[in-house]
């Protein structure tokens, strides 16, 4: 059976056991120190690493952390810092020095101010190793952003910055309750497994593995607001930090999601027989196809009239105003 672009599962905990009670056995604590490190997961198919696949880190708002990240060439392979001067724990070897950029991806490429910069130290040159630190405010906002670790050169003064190279991610920071209090901010990342029943492989019978990644989490999350974005007209439009409509857009996440699943399947589809016995285990795309068809579909026809009543609402000149949402106990609506 064909696992879906898995995470690389960490070792299993060694549990106590509970022979009275097998369903209350607990594994036993792990120590806190490196809770706070955060790195990205290679995705996995059939138990072999995807190492060119785009990774994904994953956080809660508001989360002070350090992001640890092993530089690579584009097919997975790190890279030795050390012929370039650097040694562990430096943060520069003249003049080459490494830095992590971050921008929202929807609002990526847009006008407005231009990613965040931040520079890092490198953990264990020989391997490639660099880490940053995040502050609480830099994970302030929840969404989904692109991340980029790149080896830069400043040699040259009439040149900013030359990229030599680079490896990009996505970055998702879920809502939490130690962040900005904001209208917006995706789902968080195990609100989403729980809709999909995919917190943990015990609930894949076939596959014993996770259905989906979170690279592939962060592309669903994105995608239902790029469309808002682009269909017409083109009016309110968001970001991932502040699209504020919570159940049309957990339903086009999973839509989105369903549709790569369709995809595998239909790549990998084979009907065979040997023995006298006829296999055709991947033949599950026209399911995965037709589940998204009818969420995404709904998710259409909710844009539309949205957009259509927002439409209206600018065409009538409505001003708002916080008497109809009972915050005072008496007043008048205006509209104009």
């Amino acid at each position: 059976m064909v696992v879906i672009a898995t995470p690389n599962p960490a070792p299993a905990p060694t549990c106590c056991s509970n022979t009275d009670n097998p369903a209350t056995t607990l594994p036993n604590a792990v120590p806190f120190t490196g809770q706070s490190v955060i790195s990205a997961p290679v995705s996995s198919i059939n138990g072999a690493p995807i190492l060119s696949r785009m990774r994904t880190i994953s956080l809660i708002q508001g989360q002070t952390s350090t992001i640890e990240w092993q530089l690579h060439d584009n097919a997975g392979t790190p890279i030795d810092l050390t012929p370039l001067g650097f040694t562990d724990a430096s943060t520069q070897a003249p003049p080459f020095q490494v830095v992590m950029r971050i921008k929202e991806q929807v609002a990526l490429g847009n006008n407005g101010s231009g990613p965040l910069q931040i520079t890092a130290t490198v953990k264990t040159a020989n391997k490639g190793i660099v880490t940053v630190e995040l502050t609480s405010n830099l994970t302030a906002l929840p969404g989904v952003y692109y991340g980029e670790m790149a080896l830069i050169d400043t040699s040259n003064p009439d040149v900013a910055t030359k990229m030599i190279f680079s490896n990009i991610f996505s970055v998702i920071i879920s809502r939490g309750t130690f962040g900005s209090f904001v209208p917006g901010g995706p789902p968080p990342m195990a609100e989403i497994r729980l809709h999909l029943r995919d917190s943990n492989p015990a609930e894949s019978f076939l596959l014993d593995h996770l259905m989906f990644d979170d690279a592939e989490i962060a592309l669903a999350i994105m995608r239902p607001i790029q469309y808002w974005n682009e269909i017409p007209p083109p009016i309110a439009t968001f970001t991932t930090q502040d699209f504020p409509y919570r159940y049309h857009w957990l339903e086009g996440i999973c839509a989105n999601l369903f549709f790569m699943v369709a995809e595998q399947f239909r790549r990998n589809q084979l009907s065979y027989s040997a023995a006298g016995v006829t296999l055709d285990d991947q033949n599950k795309e026209p399911n995965y196809e037709q589940a998204g068809q009818v969420r995404w579909q709904a998710y259409k026809d909710w844009v539309r009239a949205q957009k259509a009543s927002i439409n209206l609402e600018g065409a009538y000149g409505e001003i708002g105003s916080l008497y109809q949402y009972g915050v005072y106990s008496s007043g008048i609506r205006s509209r104009y």
